[in-house]
C-alpha cells in the first residue's frame, strides 16, 4: 500500500507514510479512512506527510486541487490551526508539496514544505508546543 497511516499521540497526530509508485488515488483512499470517523479529526493538532520513500508521483496540479477539496472537509472537522508538514527531499514531490501549501492556505491549517523528515518532525515539535502547550517529547 501506498500510504501507510499512522495516528500518534492518542490520535492528536497522524502520520502518512508514502511510498514506492503514487497516484492522487492514494492520497484520496488514505483521507477516506479519516472522514468516515470525523470524531477523530477533532482530535488532531498535526499531521505529517512523509514522502520520503515515494519513487515516482504520477500527479498532477489538477490532482492536487482535487485533493484539497477532500482536504476542506476534513478541516471543517478539525480544530482550527492544526500543523501539517510535508517532508520530501525529492523535486517533483517537493514542488507538488508547495503548490498544495498555497491551495490549503484557506483552509486555516498552518502547514510547511521539507526537504527532510528530520526538520519536518522538529517543526511540528516546536508549533505544536507553541499553539497548543503540547509537549510532543512527554505526550502519550
Amino acid at each position: 500500500m501506498p500510504i501507510e497511516v499512522e495516528v500518534r499521540h492518542d490520535a492528536m497526530g497522524v502520520i502518512y507514510r508514502c511510498s514506492g509508485d503514487m497516484v492522487i488515488q492514494d492520497f484520496f483512499a488514505a483521507n477516506q479512512t479519516f472522514l468516515i470517523t470525523p470524531d477523530e479529526i477533532c482530535k488532531w493538532r498535526y499531521s505529517l506527510i512523509d514522502l520520503s520513500a515515494v519513487e515516482s508521483m504520477d500527479i498532477d496540479f489538477n490532482d492536487v486541487s482535487l485533493v484539497v477539496t477532500q482536504n476542506a472537509t476534513i478541516a471543517s472537522n478539525a480544530v482550527p490551526g492544526v500543523v501539517i508538514a510535508v517532508a520530501s527531499p525529492k523535486d517533483h514531490a517537493f514542488g507538488l508539496a508547495r503548490m498544495w501549501e498555497a491551495l490549503v492556505e484557506r483552509l486555516g491549517w498552518e502547514t510547511m514544505a521539507f526537504r527532510s523528515l528530520a526538520d519536518a518532525e522538529a517543526w511540528i515539535q516546536v508549533r505544536v508546543k507553541q499553539k497548543f502547550g503540547i509537549d510532543l517529547a512527554s505526550a502519550a
